[in-house]
């Protein structure tokens, strides 16, 4: 956290300026409280849906059936509030506190920071009312319409990403691992609990206090499914213009760029600021694998693209999901990188000039923590020999308008290079999850029989994981 004095050690500001929605209507208190376990198994004590806001009888609280102004000042949100108020680490925020433990920045740490130099911090504060209410003025917010996506990134399932619904139909039934399959669980379409992935179709209260709010709005988030290829974003985008809104709003996104309609870059020159989260989690072959079944052909063209043909009021990062199957090869991907020449993507200081990284939690059997020891000893050993490498061409991810101001001391010092690559390896080894390597194992397997593909053949270092595992 910055030296802002706050209110204290567990706070955080997105409960002040921030609601986010899932692609089934749920709403949560951020993206990082989401629906899904921060351990080796969901957590019961909680439904398994730490994170998703309830009603009082213990319910989602979804856009379907419900509205956010509502779900603002709900109980949920009011005790959350309350709770970091009092010092307090409210369940929903558990992931981001067991990054910090292990050394790592969390989004906890890098939003209050963030959202502290655009918010009158101890104004927001002074509005809270005793029971934890705040006036519903959103500065910020996140929105996941559906699931539509072209991919079935190894990662993800139907839940997010609507690519997933025909390899999911054949490989669930398959399963046996016991564990694995209350992982992979899916209701078919997002019936329950009054929830669809069509939330914002035909939902008129929704888009009223929408529209309302945004004129005092700083910040829309885009996700998925995939926001490039769903049109309602782009309704929001020429609404905002239209209305004069645009030249004070900044947008931000999740996005795989497999593909945007053609006067996407147009539209964004009318905004004060775009920050564009490039979805890509490792190089060539491996991202096939992992971003299935997209191309490292058509991923490396669009690198290109977003660094050359965007405008300047357009930041580009690169969003890695960290996870079992890629943290070994990371230091490749940095190189590869920065051995590009691009101009924006993540140079200084985001990422320091190398990538920007999120941990995978869910499913958990892809979480960093499951690799074995032996494992997590090599990853070890390769970052520590990347090490030097990157400090004698640290000044690749500097550009020329930085290059006078910004020194190597400054990059040693910075909290997105070497320094977040080692609390990355500090929350690898933080906890031992490999109890759930059977669970892996059969997934991968499962998942390769039915795209043809070899988890063997594609990450080599990592075959000889699985040798001896049942």
């Amino acid at each position: 956290m910055s030296e802002k004095k706050y209110p204290s050690e567990t706070f955080c500001l997105l409960p002040w300026v921030h609601l986010s929605t899932r692609p089934d209507g749920s709403m949560r208190v951020c993206c990082t409280a989401n629906a899904s376990s921060v351990g080796p198994t969901n957590d019961k004590v909680h439904g398994g849906q730490v994170g998703i806001l309830k009603t009082d009888d213990g319910k989602p609280n979804n856009l379907n059936v419900s509205d956010f102004e509502t779900a603002w000042n709900s109980n949920y949100m009011k005790n959350v509030r309350l709770q970091m108020l009092n010092g307090e680490k409210p369940p929903s925020c558990m992931k981001c506190y067991k990054e910090e433990a292990s050394g790592h920045n969390s989004k906890r740490m890098w939003e209050t920071n963030y959202w502290s130099q655009r918010v009158n911090v101890d104004e927001l504060i002074e509005n809270t009312s005793a029971d934890g209410g705040v006036p519903p003025n959103l500065a910020y917010i996140d929105l996941r319409f559906g699931t539509k996506c072209q991919l079935a990134c190894v990662m993800c399932s139907p839940h997010d990403s609507s690519g997933w619904i025909k390899d999911y139909k054949k490989i669930f039934p398959e399963v046996k691992n016991e564990s694995l399959k209350e992982t992979m669980q899916w209701h078919d379409k997002g019936s329950t609990n009054g929830s669809s992935y069509n939330w914002h179709k035909q939902n008129p209260v929704f888009w009223k206090q929408f529209y309302e709010q945004m004129p005092s709005m700083q910040q829309i988030y885009f996700a998925g499914g995939e926001s490039l290829i769903i049109e309602e974003h782009y309704e929001i985008l020429e609404h905002a213009i239209k209305m004069g809104y645009a030249k004070n709003l900044e947008l931000r996104y999740n996005s795989n760029g497999v593909e945007w309609r053609d006067d996407l870059f147009d539209l964004w020159k009318e905004f004060k600021l775009v920050r564009f989260h490039y979805s890509v989690d490792s190089i060539e072959g491996m991202n096939d694998y992992i971003r299935y079944p997209s191309e490292w052909s058509r991923q490396e063209e669009v690198f290109h693209i977003l660094d050359k043909q965007t405008s300047d009021n357009v930041e580009v990062t690169v969003a890695c999901a960290v996870q079992a199957l890629n943290i070994y090869y990371i230091p490749d991907f940095i190189k590869w990188k920065l051995e590009q020449g691009f101009s924006k993507i993540n140079m200084w200081p985001f990422g320091a000039g190398g990538i920007n990284y999120h941990f995978v939690y869910h499913p958990a059997h892809l979480n960093v923590k499951v690799l074995p020891d032996w494992f997590k000893a090599e990853i070890r050993k390769k970052y520590e020999e990347f090490y030097p490498w990157w400090e004698e061409n640290w000044a690749l991810g500097i550009p020329s308008w930085h290059k006078d101001k910004v020194t190597k001391e400054d990059f040693m010092q910075a909290g997105y290079g070497i320094k977040r690559l080692e609390g990355m390896l500090k929350f690898m080894e933080s906890e031992d999850w490999s109890i759930r390597l059977p669970e892996l194992k059969e997934y991968l397997s499962l998942c390769d029989r039915q795209r043809n593909n070899s988890f063997s053949s594609t990450f080599i270092e990592m075959a000889e994981i699985f040798k001896d595992i049942k």
